[in-house]
């Protein structure tokens, strides 16, 4: 298995402000009823495969 150099990540520059507002909102949104719903099945399969 051959080595590979990661370079690391410039952090990006946004210059228009509607952008940045926009993913402010999309970071702060909390989630619907319907995504913890679906969360927390898959958090319940995940500690059933797990106890096998």
């Amino acid at each position: 298995m051959a080595a590979c150099k990661v370079k690391p990540v410039q952090p990006t520059e946004i210059k228009d402000r509607k952008i940045l507002h926009d993913v402010i909102a999309e970071i702060r949104r909390k989630p619907t009823a319907a995504a913890k719903k679906r969360h927390k099945e898959q958090e319940e399969d995940l500690m059933r495969l797990l106890k096998k």
